[in-house]
């Protein structure tokens, strides 16, 4: 009796194990409401297909679009009025060739890594990520002196009419820039400014980064799913960040704004863009790379004369039965070594089985 209630609790060990580590585990949040939101925020641009800044090229392009193609009207836009770093970054998502622009911007940065023309952290960050869509020599140089910036003050602050704020846009795209251009390098870094943002405002408690503007939401919510996208998706909060912003979606897919809808809507094509696509800034990067290096096809070269078909010499091989069977249950499992351990325990569950059910009739 006693061997009896050892096996059993053997036994149910094990299939308690085995159902553990079968299960295919899955993201707590439910992104299907992300799906739906990206749907949307698609249809608005193709309805308002006009597009008459570099952050509207910026977003549709974020969104898996083109802005250059026949959907879009981007007749209107003059580049050369665009400021340098984001004329850069539009120039490759448009497949332009921005060298031109980069050279130009490279010599204006001294070996401090301070920019000519520069009006703050604001500024220069949209300086680093042009240089990094451009694999510049210089992207370093100006990370290492933002990672500086952002130990020295964890977060960023202007002043208006005489109050200071705290800059919650300028940290997120710090932080979100620093992610892609080197995560492992300011890792420490990161997690302290992205723990500083989800303890020292409301995100926690109520969703929100700070009086619910949605501009805000928008850049820390980027932020956060270029630096680690399960870890804002699953993290645990009272109201979780991403529903505070999909609730505000207006019926033709934009979102509110006191300031611009535009430039909301924008910021917010950026975010849902970076969760279904990846960063936008990693498309532009890998634009710029196919205009410097295109890929060269080779001219395809006709028979003049119709080859005859050879004549197959192989002996027909006969397949067996085994062998047969051998193809209809082979499992391409790479290195999933999930399916591997559940097929060992199996057998184990299968070996106690059959040990109890002995146990059982010896006993009877």
């Amino acid at each position: 009796m006693k061997m009896k209630k050892i096996i059993c609790s053997l036994m149910i060990s094990v299939l308690c194990f085995m159902t553990a580590i079968s299960g295919v585990s899955a993201a707590s949040y439910d992104t299907s409401k992300i799906d739906q939101a990206y749907a949307k925020i698609i249809e608005y641009y193709k309805n308002n297909n006009t597009l008459v800044d570099a952050d509207k090229i910026i977003a549709v392009e974020s969104l898996g679009l083109e802005a250059e193609s026949n959907q879009f009207d981007i007749s209107s836009i003059d580049l050369e009025k665009v400021t340098d770093s984001k004329r850069i970054i539009v120039k490759a998502l448009l497949g332009i060739d921005p060298t031109e622009d980069k050279i130009a911007l490279e010599n204006k940065i001294d070996e401090q890594g301070n920019v000519e023309g520069s009006y703050g952290t604001s500024s220069d960050v949209w300086t680093l990520l042009a240089l990094y869509v451009t694999n510049s020599n210089k992207v370093e140089l100006l990370a290492n002196k933002l990672s500086d910036e952002l130990n020295e003050k964890e977060v960023f602050g202007y002043t208006y009419n005489g109050v200071e704020y705290k800059d919650y846009d300028t940290t997120s795209w710090v932080i979100g820039t620093l992610s892609l251009v080197n995560k492992e390098k300011y890792e420490t870094l990161l997690d302290k400014s992205i723990n500083n943002i989800k303890t020292n405002t409301e995100l926690l408690n109520t969703g929100w980064v700070s009086d619910g503007n949605i501009d805000t939401q928008a850049c820390v919510l980027e932020a956060l799913l270029i630096n680690d996208k399960n870890d804002l998706l699953n993290g645990e909060y009272s109201k979780h960040p991403m529903d505070c912003i999909l609730a505000s979606q207006q019926s033709d897919g934009s979102f509110p704004s006191f300031y611009d809808k535009t430039y909301t809507t924008a910021e917010v094509a950026k975010t849902l863009g970076t969760y279904e696509n990846g960063s936008v800034f990693e498309k532009a990067k890998k634009a710029y790379n196919a205009i410097i290096n295109p890929v060269k096809e080779e001219p395809k070269t006709e028979p003049t004369t119709p080859a005859e078909p050879k004549k197959d010499t192989t002996p027909t091989q006969t397949t067996t039965p085994a062998q047969t069977d051998k193809k209809a249950t082979a499992v391409k499992t790479g290195d999933n070594t999930n399916v591997v351990a559940y097929v060992s325990l199996s057998m184990m569950s299968a070996g106690l089985f059959l040990v109890l059910k002995k146990e059982y009739e010896r006993a009877h």
